[in-house]
């Protein structure tokens, strides 16, 4: 049972979408975290600690994410984690110092016109398809209530 605020939260469609960016954020993290904790050895305290954030972090991304599927579709959801490779590469050059190559940046941008191309008809798209899924729960109801 959750509580009529969070409902009233992912009632919003724009809610629904700075969650899911707010989770594939926090998703990308657990790479670094990961990769920090191998710079210790294997069973140690920092790597335990590293290991341990990162599993932190995956466990909110779970349930964020469970969140996100319940409201929007599939693919809709999903586009959104292309997000996640621009930031591990953000953070693998901030945090790592790792070389920047050409084709890496043509890959990110290959990325983002991705995303952008096929987010931008998402919302007239959307919004056609719940009114065909009203549509649908109107006549059912109806016809329910004509003993139908």
């Amino acid at each position: 049972m959750r509580s009529t605020v969070l409902d009233n939260f992912l009632s919003k469609r724009r809610n629904i979408v700075i969650l899911a960016v707010v989770a594939v954020f926090m998703e990308s993290l657990t790479s670094p975290c990961l990769k920090l904790g191998g710079r210790y050895p294997f069973m140690s305290p920092g790597y335990i600690a590293w290991f341990c954030l990162a599993v932190l972090i995956l466990g909110f991304y779970a349930v964020c994410w469970q969140l996100i599927l319940e409201k929007l579709p599939l693919t809709t959801a999903y586009l959104r984690r292309g997000f996640s490779y621009i930031l591990i590469f953000v953070w693998a050059t901030l945090i790592f110092h790792e070389a920047i190559t050409w084709k890496q940046i043509l890959g990110i941008m290959v990325i983002t016109a991705g995303m952008v191309i096929s987010i931008s008809g998402e919302s007239t798209e959307d919004a056609a398809s719940s009114d065909a899924a009203d549509h649908s729960e109107s006549i059912e109801t109806a016809q329910k209530g004509d003993g139908k």
